[in-house]
C-alpha cells in the first residue's frame, strides 16, 4: 500500500514537471517553449561566392527552412561561425561569430529557401566559399508574440 504522503509527493512533482515545460516571462502573450522541440526542419547551409540578385552581390549563405509548427513565423535568427576555406582561420578583422536576423513570413508547414547576405561583413570579395561551422537557429519569433530559442546551439548543423 502506498502511503498518503508518497502519493502527495508524486502528485506535487508531476504538477511541477508539467508546469516547467512552458513558461512566460511576465509579459502578456510571450510564450517560451523548451529547446527540446524545435518547430522546424532545415537543410545544411551552403556558402555562395556569387551574386544572388536581390539578396547579395559577393557572398551569402543559403539553406532550406520548413516551419513544422502550428504558428506563423515572422523572424528567424541564425547563429554561426565562418572560416577561410584554405587556412581554416578567421578571415575577418575582428570576430567570425555571427547572429543574423532574417525577417520572413513562414506559414505552418511552409518550406522556403532562406538567403543570408554576408556583403555587409566583408571588405574583400572571397574567391572561395567560407567554411560554415556551428550553424543553428538560435531564435524564432512568431506573429502571435511567442518566441522559441536555442541559446546554446543544441540543434546545430555539422
Amino acid at each position: 500500500m502506498i502511503k498518503k504522503s508518497t502519493r502527495r509527493t508524486v502528485l506535487f512533482l508531476t504538477v511541477i514537471l508539467l508546469f516547467s515545460c512552458e513558461y512566460t516571462d511576465g509579459r502578456a502573450g510571450i510564450l517560451y517553449t523548451p529547446a527540446e522541440t524545435p518547430p522546424f526542419v532545415i537543410t545544411k547551409p551552403v556558402c555562395e561566392t556569387r551574386e544572388r540578385p536581390g539578396y547579395y552581390k559577393y557572398a551569402g549563405i543559403i539553406f532550406e527552412f520548413m516551419n513544422t509548427g502550428s504558428r506563423v513565423i515572422d523572424e528567424i535568427t541564425v547563429s554561426f561561425m565562418l572560416y577561410d576555406s584554405k587556412t581554416n582561420e578567421n578571415p575577418f578583422i575582428g570576430n567570425n561569430k555571427f547572429a543574423i536576423t532574417k525577417l520572413d513570413l513562414l506559414l505552418p508547414n511552409e518550406n522556403k529557401q532562406i538567403p543570408i547576405s554576408l556583403d555587409q561583413y566583408i571588405y574583400i570579395a572571397p574567391q572561395t566559399p567560407y567554411l560554415i561551422d556551428f550553424f543553428y537557429i538560435s531564435r524564432i519569433h512568431f506573429t502571435d508574440g511567442g518566441i522559441w530559442e536555442d541559446k546554446y546551439g543544441l540543434y546545430k548543423i555539422d
